[in-house]
Order: C-alpha cells, then structure tokens, then sequence
C-alpha cells in the first residue's frame, strides 16, 4: 500500500500568522478610520460656529474710532524716494466686538477692526 502525502495546502502556523497579520491590519484600519471620522466632526463642529461668527460680523454695526490718512508715495527699486506723496487716503478704523460660544460653551468676545470711508477732504487730501 503506497502512501500519498501531498504537499499542498497551508499549516496550521501560516494560518495562525495570516489571521494575525489581518487582525493587525483590521485594526490599524479602524484607527485610521475612527481618527478621521472624529477630524470630520471637529470640522463640522469649528465651520457651524465660524458661520455664527460670519453671520453676527455682517449684522453688527461698527463702532466709530480714529480717522487715519496713508499717504502713497513712488519708490524706486533700490529703496530710494522718487517722488513726494502722489495722493492720499483718509480712512476711519472703527472696531466690531462679537460674540459667540467655544466648544465648552463658554461665551467669548472677538474684536475685528474695519476700516470705514471717509469724506474726501475738502483742502485736496483726499483722493485722487
């Protein structure tokens, strides 16, 4: 009576091994995973409260601060002055304080500073 013993087929140690490797793999995947639904939600939660933020900005009316005038001169490329003031601008820079609340729903106060026109002065400085 002959023997047959084939050599096919996997061990029971390249078994265990493979079922090892994709456990690893399953749980690398689901970090992974899990990681980037919770970036999602952060995100959702920073661009919810930024429209609040954006939203109370274009309804809240600014409040009147300190008239500045720029002047705009022409310089060369090497740093040096070519001519005296070419015009000027007068421009108001007022502030707008809004509110809003964190994510551990603490109220918090943000301050934009804005710049408001001005009449043209009367005496040439203003504008072109």
């Amino acid at each position: 009576m002959k023997k047959l013993r084939s050599k096919s087929g996997e061990t029971l140690v390249e078994v265990l091994a493979a079922t090892a490797i994709f456990l690893l793999m399953m749980g690398i995947m689901q970090g992974a995973v899990s990681f980037c639904t919770n970036a999602q939600h952060k995100s959702e939660a920073i661009r919810s409260r930024n429209a609040g933020i954006c939203e109370a900005l274009r309804t809240v009316s600014p409040s009147v601060g300190s008239t500045v005038e720029y002047s705009f001169k022409a310089v060369s490329l090497d740093g040096s002055l070519e001519s005296d003031t070419l015009f000027k601008v007068r421009a108001g820079l007022g502030t707008k304080d809004v509110s809003y609340q964190d994510e551990s729903g603490a109220d918090k106060t943000v301050t934009f500073y804005v710049f408001q026109s001005t009449a043209p002065d009367p005496a040439g400085g203003g504008g072109p």
